[in-house]
Parts: structure tokens; C-alpha cells; sequence
């Protein structure tokens, strides 16, 4: 497995390969959702590159960057394991270097729901570092995860609006026993913690019950969930949505492929997750 902290390594790399390329981009603290990911991308191409990178620009200063979970050696283990032909781990100067100007300017219709309307900083953040990722990388293929549906219709959009050559693929969530979409978040909490949040999961399958059985009306549909939520009292629900898949654009009633999306904080701690009905 290559090792590359200098973006000139990796694009002297990637010139000399002719074949497809999967990019995996992370900020570590892997886990069997990003192994998912790798896999996809082992399958799909000749060659597989996992860059590791903790983007400060999708942070705002009132979260998690400083304690963001760091298990660099661990990660570097499991990439091995699998055989990943390279590892991008660039330093903050790599992707923002100082004497470079930032122009980059992108925004689509999707920034500012769902995830935008509580962390607005965060879409612009992310698209500039996967941007720029891309640039460097330059792969074939890119795989994202569903856990972060919004990101992966952001992403999958910036793909087409700016005109990369790069086959987007999305990769089902990847849960443990309990349910609890697998998240380097979960690190903050205990086992018995991660077993309680995993009430989060059951809560979405509820409404997915009840859509089953003919409820439809999306109101009725959320207060099922927060009323099997409040009955925990480390949970706060951050929002819950309803929202066409592609558009997510909030709906009243449901309709078929409908998104259900929440986020939540259990203590400190701000967990996502969603199913598609």
C-alpha cells in the first residue's frame, strides 16, 4: 500500500495508472460503513485510493474538530487488510495551502435543508474539500455512503454541475446489531450508550410501520416518532423530515421514495440517520 502526504505523490501516482480508479474520501476513525465503501470500490476498480483527511472548513467553531476521533494507526491496519493500493493523508497546508487563493464558489438548491438549516456551514465546507480531492485524485469511480443521504445527493449533483468525469455510487448504510447506522461519532459513546441511541433506528422503522398500515399524513407520521424518542430522556431531537428523495423538498402527505431523515443529540453527541419508503 502506497503512503502519500504530499499532493504531488499522489497525482505523480495517478498519472502512471491507466485504469479505473476508486476514491474513497474519509476523515478517519474507520469502521465497517467505510470498509463497505472500500469494498464497493475494490470491486468496481482496477485500483483503490482511501484518502484520510479531518476537513476544518465543514466545521463551525462551536463543534467537534479539536476531539474529532483520530485512530490513524488503527485505520491504517484495517487499509491494509484490504489491500487498498493507496492512502491519501495530506496535512492542512496540502488542501488549503496559504498562498493559493480560494475560489471556490460552489452551491446547489440542497445546502440548505435538511442538515443546511442546522449546520450551514457545513455543505460548502464539504463540497470544497471533496473538490478539491477530486482534483487531486482524479478518479474514475467515487463512493459515498447512504447514512449521509444529503451529502451523497450533494456530492452526486456537484459531479454533474461541475463537469467531472466521475461515476458517483451509493452505498447502503451499514448498521450494528441494534440498528445504529455505524458513525466515528458513535466512538463518543459507551456500548450501553450506542444501544440506547439505537432507539433513533426503531423510531424510523415505527413511521415506516405506520405508513405500511395507511398513514400517510406526514404530521401524524413525525409525531410517532418524537413520541417514541421523548421517552428517552438523553435524546433531543434536532429535526425530523419528510422529504422527496431527489428534491428534498418537505412533503405533507408521503409519497412512494420518500425520505425520512432525522438527526439527534444523545447527550452531547449529534447523530444522523434515514431510510427511504
Amino acid at each position: 500500500m502506497k503512503t502519500f502526504h504530499l499532493v504531488s505523490d499522489c497525482i505523480a501516482w495517478r498519472k502512471n495508472i491507466v485504469n479505473t480508479v476508486g476514491f474513497v474520501p474519509t476523515m478517519g476513525a474507520l469502521h465497517a460503513g467505510h470498509v463497505s465503501l472500500i469494498k464497493s470500490s475494490k470491486k468496481n476498480c482496477n485500483k483503490t485510493l482511501v484518502s484520510i483527511y479531518i476537513n476544518p472548513s465543514q466545521f463551525s467553531q462551536e463543534e467537534d474538530l479539536g476531539s474529532y476521533p483520530k485512530t490513524i494507526k488503527e485505520d491504517l491496519k484495517i487499509l491494509k487488510g484490504l489491500n487498498v493500493d493507496a492512502v491519501f493523508l495530506p496535512s492542512d497546508n496540502e488542501i488549503y495551502p496559504e498562498d493559493k487563493p480560494d475560489n471556490f464558489t460552489y452551491e446547489n438548491s440542497l445546502f440548505k435543508k435538511l442538515e443546511g438549516k442546522s449546520r450551514p456551514h457545513f455543505f460548502y465546507g464539504v463540497t470544497k474539500v471533496v473538490s478539491r480531492l477530486f482534483n487531486i485524485v482524479s478518479p474514475t469511480h467515487t463512493f459515498f455512503g447512504e447514512k449521509d443521504a444529503q451529502q451523497s445527493r450533494i456530492i452526486n449533483q456537484m459531479i454533474k454541475d461541475l463537469n467531472y468525469n466521475i461515476r458517483f455510487i451509493s452505498c447502503p448504510t451499514v448498521r450494528s446489531e441494534n440498528g445504529l447506522a455505524l458513525s466515528s461519532r458513535n466512538n463518543y459513546l459507551s456500548h450501553s450508550e450506542q444501544k440506547q441511541a439505537s432507539v433513533v433506528y426503531r423510531g424510523l422503522k415505527l413511521v415506516e410501520e405506520n405508513i405500511k398500515k395507511g398513514n400517510v399524513n406526514v404530521n401524524q407520521l413525525k409525531k410517532v416518532f418524537t413520541s417514541m424518542i421523548n421517552k428517552n430522556q438523553n435524546i433531543q431531537i434536532d429535526y425530523i423530515s419528510i422529504a422527496c428523495n431527489e428534491t428534498l423538498e418537505e412533503l405533507t402527505i408521503w409519497s412512494k421514495n420518500s425520505l425520512i431523515s432525522v438527526a439527534i443529540f444523545y447527550k452531547n453527541v449529534r447523530l444522523i440517520d434515514n431510510i427511504v419508503v
